[in-house]
């Protein structure tokens, strides 16, 4: 028997501007706010005493943990000392010379060592081959050179083509 609990609308977005405003005190930045808020069991957990934000999560490790990073770990795409949470991704493609690759999100989330944001799977644009923006991902597929084709939802699936 698990313990449900149930929240009206009206409590849910009040819980919502508490746990942001609870990020913000423990000096997240927009950005990192804005991907906590699109990774719903975050919240979840902190919802059920699971979780509470901290100074030390605010920023990124130099490396990888073994077994890679857990969602946790994630914040605004880049990781101190100048390095991207994707750079292994780039490695991976840079290093094969099929000209097209076709990866399951499933796969580049093994690749890269954690969860793929969720706007990945919702919204085709995050797949865009531009590097400007919020779009410091893009710079990783477009820095081996390739560029994402066929990109399908649906199936979790994309390619990328030299």
């Amino acid at each position: 028997m698990t313990n449900e609990l149930r929240w009206s609308a009206r409590e849910l977005k009040s819980e919502l501007n508490r746990y942001e405003e609870e990020l913000r005190a423990a000096g997240k930045t927009r950005n990192t706010i804005n991907t906590y808020v699109q990774h719903p069991e975050r919240f979840i957990n902190w919802l059920e005493g699971r979780y509470r934000p901290t100074q030390a999560d605010a920023s990124w490790n130099p490396g990888p943990p073994a077994g890679g990073y857990d969602r946790a770990t994630f914040g605004e795409g880049r990781m101190s000392g100048g390095t991207s949470r994707y750079d292994p991704l780039k490695r991976y493609l840079a290093e094969r010379t099929d000209p097209v690759i076709h990866l399951s999100f499933g796969e580049i989330e093994r690749i890269i060592g954690g969860p793929l944001p969720a706007s990945a799977r919702r919204h085709r644009p995050w797949w865009a081959n531009e590097r400007s923006g919020s779009h410091v991902h893009a710079s990783a597929w477009m820095g081996a050179g390739r560029r994402t084709t066929n990109v399908d939802l649906n199936a979790a699936v994309v390619d990328f083509v030299r």
